[in-house]
């Protein structure tokens, strides 16, 4: 009787196992868009917009969180925030942090053009912008 049962088991359970197809996805990858009203630093068209702006502008508070800027500058240190390549943007005496959203090819020394979203202080206590356009002059 038990070795009966055992093959009646084995597939039931699967039977039971074979429900829906679940879509699988590749593990690591996730969609990053911005909440509903705000400026999405994935999206270049919005910063099509954009001022250009100052460093002193940035590290003054001038610019409000959130908006569409411009800004010319040498990269220097370039580095990672995790989820995008980064540098520091530079003007000799200040920096910004800019997250290269883009992922634009950039080394240091490069002269650079940002477009992208002012998202207030970096952890470094400089400027942040997340750049949807880079151009490297």
């Amino acid at each position: 009787m038990v070795k009966r049962l055992i093959p009646f088991l084995l597939i039931l359970s699967l039977a039971a196992c074979g429900g829906e197809n679940a879509e699988l996805t590749e593990e690591g990858q996730t969609e990053v868009t911005a909440p509903e009203g705000e400026l999405d630093p994935t999206a270049p068209e919005d910063v099509d917009e954009a001022e250009p702006t100052t460093f002193t502008a940035l590290t003054s508070g001038e610019v409000a969180e959130g908006d569409a800027v411009i800004l010319a500058g040498t990269a220097e240190e370039l580095t990672d925030d995790g989820a995008f390549p980064a540098f520091i943007l530079t003007d000799r005496d200040q920096q910004v942090f800019v997250r290269n959203m883009a992922e634009t090819p950039v080394e240091a020394g490069d002269a650079v053009t940002v477009h992208g979203i002012y998202d207030g202080v970096a952890e470094e206590d400089m400027p942040l912008i997340s750049a949807s356009v880079i151009e490297v002059d």
